[in-house]
């Protein structure tokens, strides 16, 4: 979600307090449904190229169509949403806080420049676990040589709240979610699932992997994989006004999502789909520069196609089409 989105949600939260009958509805309804509104309400700007809905904004400053772009995000981590104080090292914490905001400018090839990062503490945090949490954010930045500039912090007794803002460059043009063309092959950059298991703590963002893709093929559409396949997958193809032919078996399948299929007695490709927080991209190429990507043994795995029929996919396995699921990471109801 782009900063414009968050600034817009937290001009409509303080706009005025809110009941309990208000806080019960959004607990419920999906954050797409909210989002969708959100998007809706957005004020369209020439000095904003790329408007609310992308995995990054776009501004041009100065105003101009010469002036360079600069991508802007913002990202929150939440105890017992994102992460679990009660279990998580504080390390890792700080970690998946940045990174979970660096790997949307992967997803548009974008080039990390500087983060600013606000923390709300508990009031009971130590001064030396609270270092810890710093050293972790300032790691995950360093990775991608990109600076820590500043941001802000506060301490009540609430739960630890971290939230990340990411500056960054593109390599030419940014690459959006609405470029999918009929005829596209779909593909993800590695295995899908399971992700509770522990790599949602320890992932990497794509970053480098993203910059090669756009070096070696024209990438049509790309976007992280944060809430599952199953979920964000429908969301490109929005953009695009595009649908989508999957193919089930060649989907890459993570051990760890196997593993939680065999305690919990769904099938793998379930978790594959449904599961979220991946950090894989999803990215849509010609036939021609799939091939050439996988001549380059670039690490895509090729699941399917792009079609005509808008907003609809059609999910194949074993020559038998199945209903794609509705299921994915729902904030609502998320679970680090």
């Amino acid at each position: 979600m782009s900063w414009l989105v968050a600034s817009k949600i937290d001009h409509l939260i303080s706009v005025r307090a809110m009941s309990v009958h208000d806080i019960a509805t959004i607990r419920q309804m999906k954050e797409s449904d909210f989002l969708t509104w959100v998007y809706k309400k957005s004020r369209k700007s020439r000095a904003v190229p790329v408007p609310v809905g992308d995995d990054m904004a776009a501004i041009r400053l100065p105003h101009g169509n010469g002036s360079p772009l600069i991508l802007l995000k913002i990202d929150q981590c939440l105890d017992q949403v994102h992460f679990d104080l009660r279990c998580h090292a504080p390390g890792l914490i700080g970690r998946k806080a940045v990174n979970r905001c660096l790997s949307d400018c992967a997803a548009m090839a974008a080039l990390p420049v500087a983060i600013l990062i606000a923390v709300a503490l508990p009031e009971d945090a130590s001064l030396p676990w609270t270092r810890k949490l710093f050293l972790g954010c300032e790691s995950a930045a360093k990775k991608f040589n990109c600076a820590l500039v500043g941001g802000d912090t506060a301490i009540w007794n609430q739960r630890l709240a971290i939230t990340v803002a990411a500056f960054g460059l593109p390599r030419r043009r940014p690459v959006l979610r609405s470029g999918a063309r009929p005829g596209d092959v779909i593909c993800v950059t590695g295995p899908l699932g399971g992700s509770i298991r522990s790599r949602h703590l320890t992932f990497t963002p794509r970053i480098g992997l993203a910059r090669r893709l756009v070096e070696t093929a024209q990438v049509h559409a790309m976007m992280d994989i944060s809430d599952g396949l199953a979920i964000d997958l429908p969301r490109m193809l929005a953009m695009s006004g595009a649908g989508a032919e999957i193919d089930a078996d060649r989907i890459p399948i993570h051990p760890d999502a196997r593993r939680l299929a065999r305690d919990d007695h769904r099938i793998p490709l379930h978790h594959a789909l449904c599961d979220g927080e991946d950090y894989e991209l999803l990215f849509t190429v010609a036939p021609r520069d799939a091939a050439r990507l996988t001549a380059r043994r670039l690490p895509i795995h090729t699941i399917g196609r792009i079609t005509r029929a808008e907003n609809k996919i059609e999910l194949i396995s074993n020559g038998r089409r199945i209903p794609w699921p509705a299921g994915g990471w729902n904030h609502g109801a998320g679970r680090p």
